[in-house]
């Protein structure tokens, strides 16, 4: 019901009388039983009895509904007034672990809730004396003031004094719409006094005042006595002195005007309102409020908001939080947010990518990068840097790269590896052809996977492929695997971002060919650090002070087991190898540390990603690098865009002896070595020649048990009984390999490459045949041993027999890699084992379908080698690889410059160069040291593999200026010049350098 209806001055004159009479009865809504009532008055007092029923259809305030004075308000907020929860918003502050405050979080405005008991007693009587002298004594309204505004507001027939009291200033803020509050009307003024008295029936004053104190606006988006205490002194409404408080309580009367730091004067005079009313309600003596008022008060040096500390992970807390607490708004719960951030580490991780940064943009046209660290075991976000600078527009840097999709580069490799070791088809020691491959995408498109070095590496094992980063056996591997397993292993792993169907990635998946963020690929490396279980990243140690059942505490479980130890630590100790890696790395790069660590970098084929991850025992960091914008930088891979940034940041936290002891890291370096888990065997291998390997090597006892009594590399190489194989296509008898029989020469040989192709069922110990001399191979293509009629019948037989569609296009992808292999095989001298002598028919079949006409099993392997070579040389060149590698050739004790070429059908901008010694040959491990006047400085060793064995290459770090370059060799007391893009035949930008021993 609406009072304006209630037309003319005298009927109004008549309903405040009425209204008077109530308030003064304080009747709890009951007209007043008068002797004998007028006409007129009866009317208006039918008209007061429906208004009496519109307030109680209205207005349900009772029964409590909590037991607190901030659940009350809260729980009134949400039943009469719209907008987002909770209702009574409050700061939400959130901490590094240390307690040091990262931010403050705000919504509409800054509130502190605080118990009456936390607030100066002065600010008490102040607001009391101010606001309502008679609050401890009236009954939510002070009748003789609410009768005295009516008939006021009456005789001017507008609403013209309010007469509010704190309880009916409280019922405004809690029971009003924001646009009812400001409405002029008798209609809400008789409401505020009814709702007043209500709420006195229901709460104490104590409560009651606590409610208003702590919802009261001071202006300046403050609301509540603590936020303005802090703002506006520095200090907490506690501490307030009695003349700080008297300027406080006048400022709730206008919040807008009275303002301390731009309207002080009219801040003062209204003090001295204050002051006055509370020496007239008996708070103060006159004299003590004079001397009040004169005393000066010192105001908050500095009211700017302190910047926030690590801004991007604030918002990714502040999102995570939201995303727990559903429709709860974490910007106004007021929830004090202990994170697992380490301020120091943060503020020193800032730093390094900052000045890191801006010292490679010159160079790689890199203008950005992120970091994420963790700490092994809990997955705890120890720092979280998503840009080079959160204030720099050009670099888009409030937007945190670390939770953004960027391809990974060869920085997922270890991912797949690692599922492929859990799934027993590898080991370290499986030999991978790294040959030339074509994949069909179309009838007109196919995939041709290559080498970051252009280069083919033959037979390589899982450890070089791995540490060495070829992407080629990779791809071969993921060919086995199978995609749709890799998606699985790398989201159990952590890797969430890979949410496409599986028909959306292809083979180029394990090349970077799916989109990851930078806190997914660490967390799956913090996987790997952890011995195989996930661990999701923790980023709040616990919280309180929200609102009832919002507490959050940190996960403190193990993880989930998602791979097994042993692949865990045999993935972790290839990456941890630092001479294994030597081969392109150097043995000297960015990826090696004062501690023993593992690391992996990616870089993405078109330079628009750069990556490096890796660990320790202690720490878990992954870098990005790169253009916000997606741009490419200028020939920056991940081992000199992100690896630097990598490699400074892990070693200034190994030299910070306060964040080792935040991370528990002993000062012994012994305990720095990763621990093998249990089932962890070393044992001797011997590698055929041409392949780089160690003399020992690592394997899971189940692996072990899987090859029997074939030996740890039985899936690779096999000691066998030999004969010679030979083949008729119509152009003569051609030696193609070996084969195992009860009888011949007692051979070790590598194996025709064929079990990548698919997964090798698993074999019971007890049901494997030793191979020796026997002429079976549990390990074998279980090509049938009678031979069949054609090629077509061998193929379905053998497609049934693996499991898996032999089509077409996966026979032709087997027969490329096999004569590619035999093509390695005779320019090395090395014959291949084809599987046992009474199936050789159905290989060589299968090897070269029906253009066989004959196939010849020999006695004697002693010229096979030989005679390989001999039919490689008149075959039409398949695919060309180098040579083994040459025997080891003794070093020298100093290397001199022998020249420099131009070489113009390079076609790159690269340094090449070879290290001989005095009798001209080849000599691997040599360090050989770039640099040039920009201050670039790069490091390898020259090659020990068999493709260009002694070589060394170094891509132009500044390609498109003229400079000078300086390359030396350890040892040497001279340095090579290598004049770039100077005129000449140097215009192609390609350069040869030759070393030679000097003794």
């Amino acid at each position: 019901m609406d009072f304006r209806r209630t037309r003319g001055r005298r009927r109004l004159i008549w309903l405040a009388a009425l209204w008077g009479a109530v308030l003064l009865a304080g009747c709890s809504f009951r007209r007043p039983q008068l002797p004998t009532i007028p006409p007129q008055l009866a009317q208006l007092s039918a008209e007061f009895d429906e208004y009496l029923i519109a307030y109680r259809e209205r207005y349900q305030i009772g029964p409590r509904p909590a037991s607190d004075p901030l659940g009350v308000a809260e729980a009134y907020l949400r039943q009469y007034q719209p907008g987002p929860l909770p209702r009574v918003f409050q700061t939400t502050i959130l901490y590094d672990r240390n307690g040091v405050k990262l931010a403050e979080i705000i919504d509409e405005g800054y509130r502190t809730w605080v118990p009456l008991n936390r607030i100066s007693p002065h600010l008490l009587d102040a607001i009391i004396a101010t606001e309502d002298a008679t609050f401890y004594s009236n009954p939510g309204y002070d009748p003789r003031r609410v009768l005295g505004a009516m008939m006021q507001n009456a005789e001017a027939g507008e609403v013209v004094s309010g007469a509010s009291t704190i309880t009916m200033q409280l019922a405004r803020n809690l029971f009003f719409t924001p646009r009812e509050r400001f409405e002029q009307s008798m209609e809400r003024k008789a409401f505020e006094a009814l709702l007043a008295q209500d709420l006195t029936h229901l709460y104490t004053k104590g409560e009651i005042l606590e409610m208003y104190l702590n919802l009261v606006h001071f202006g300046r988006q403050l609301y509540g006595v603590e936020a303005a205490a802090n703002f506006y002194f520095g200090k907490s409404a506690a501490e307030l002195t009695l003349a700080e408080a008297t300027l406080l309580a006048g400022i709730p009367q206008k919040p807008a005007d009275y303002d301390l730091f731009t309207n002080f004067n009219a801040v003062k005079q209204r003090q001295r309102v204050v002051l006055d009313l509370m020496v007239r309600h008996g708070f103060l003596k006159a004299p003590e409020a004079d001397f009040v008022f004169a005393q000066s008060v010192k105001l908050n040096d500095n009211i700017e908001r302190p910047p926030v500390l690590a801004p991007h992970f604030v918002q990714y807390v502040t999102a995570e939080l939201n995303e727990r607490l559903g429709d709860l708004d974490i910007r106004r719960a007021g929830m004090r947010v202990f994170t697992t951030l380490d301020i120091r580490m943060q503020e020193l991780a800032q730093g390094i990518v900052r000045e890191q940064v801006a010292k490679l943009q010159p160079q790689f046209n890199l203008s950005n990068a992120a970091l994420v660290a963790l700490k092994p075991g809990t997955a705890e976000v120890l720092a979280m840097v998503g840009s080079a600078d959160f204030n720099n527009p050009e670099i888009d840097g409030q937007v945190n790269v670390a939770v953004r999709l960027r391809q990974p580069g060869s920085a997922i490799k270890p991912i797949l590896y690692a599922i492929a070791l859990d799934d027993n088809l590898i080991s370290p020691a499986t030999i991978i052809w790294d040959v030339p491959a074509r994949y069909k995408l179309s009838d007109t498109d196919e995939y041709r996977p290559r080498n970051y070095d252009d280069q083919f590496h033959g037979p390589v094992t899982v450890r070089t492929a791995l540490a060495n980063s070829y992407n080629i056996p990779a791809v071969k591997l993921l060919d086995a695997v199978g995609v749709e397993r890799m998606l699985a292993g790398a989201r159990a792993m952590g890797i969430q971002s890979l949410t496409r169907d599986t028909d959306w990635y292809g083979l180029s998946l394990t090349l970077g060919g799916g989109e990851v963020t930078l806190l997914d690929l660490t967390t799956a490396y913090h996987t790997l650090a952890n011995g195989g279980r996930y661990k999701a990243p923790q980023a709040i140690l616990f919280t309180t002070g929200g609102p009832p059942g919002t507490d959050i505490a940190m996960d403190t479980g193990p993880g989930e087991q998602v791979i097994a130890p042993q692949s865990a630590y045999l993935v972790t100790h290839i990456l941890s190898d630092n001479e294994a890696r030597s081969l392109e790395f150097g043995s000297e790069s960015m990826l090696k540390l004062s501690r023993p660590n593992a690391a992996k970098t990616g870089t993405t084929t078109d330079w628009r990603d750069n990556w490096t991850e890796g660990y320790t025992r202690y720490l878990v960091a992954g870098v990005w690098a790169g253009n916000s914008d997606g741009r490419p930088m200028r020939n920056a891979s991940g081992i000199t865009g992100a690896a630097p940034i990598w490699h400074t940041f892990m070693e200034a936290v190994l030299a910070d002896p306060a964040l080792l002891q935040m991370l528990g890291a002993p000062a012994d370096p012994a305990a720095w070595e990763f621990v093998p888990p249990p089932d962890i065997v070393t044992a001797p291998i011997e590698c055929p020649q041409g392949i780089t390997c160690n003399e020992t090597e690592l394997f899971s006892r189940r692996w072990l048990a899987r090859m029997g009594e074939l030996g740890p590399q039985g899936d690779s190489v096999i000691t066998a009984n030999m004969r010679a194989v030979y083949v008729d296509r119509g152009n003569g008898q051609r030696a193609i390999g070996a084969c195992s029989a009860l009888e011949g020469e007692e051979r070790r040989l590598l194996r025709m490459p064929f079990g990548l192709t698919r997964t090798l069922p698993e074999v019971a110990p007890e049901l494997i045949v030793e191979a020796r001399p026997g002429s079976r191979d549990p390990l074998a293509p279980p090509i049938p041993q009678r031979p069949v009629a054609d090629s077509r019948a061998l193929l379905d037989t053998l497609g049934t027999a693996l499991n898996f569609d032999l089509d077409e296009e996966r026979l032709r992808r087997i027969r490329q890699e096999q004569a590619e292999a035999l093509s390695w095989g005779g320019r090395n001298r090395q014959a291949l084992y084809l599987g046992p002598c009474d199936e050789a028919e159905n290989v060589a079949r299968f090897m070269y379908g029906d253009a066989v006409r004959r196939v010849v099993v020999a006695g004697a392997t002693e010229q096979l080698a030989v005679e390989m070579e001999e039919s490689q040389r008149e075959a039409d060149g398949r695919g060309v690889l180098a040579a083994a590698a040459p025997p080891p050739a003794s070093g020298s004790s100093s290397y001199a410059p022998l020249g420099v070429a131009h070489d113009a059908n390079c076609g790159g901008n690269m340094v090449l160069g070879q290290v001989v010694n005095a009798q001209g040959q080849p000599v691997a491990g040599v360090t050989i040291t770039y640099s040039d006047p920009f201050g670039n400085i790069m490091q390898t060793a020259t090659s020990g593999s068999p493709q260009g064995y002694g070589s060394f290459s170094f891509r132009i770090a500044v390609p498109d200026q003229a400079h000078t370059i300086t390359i030396t060799a350890a040892g040497g007391s001279a340095a090579a010049s290598v004049p770039h893009l100077q005129g000449g035949p140097t215009d192609q930008g390609c350069h040869y350098v030759i070393w030679r021993g000097a003794d």
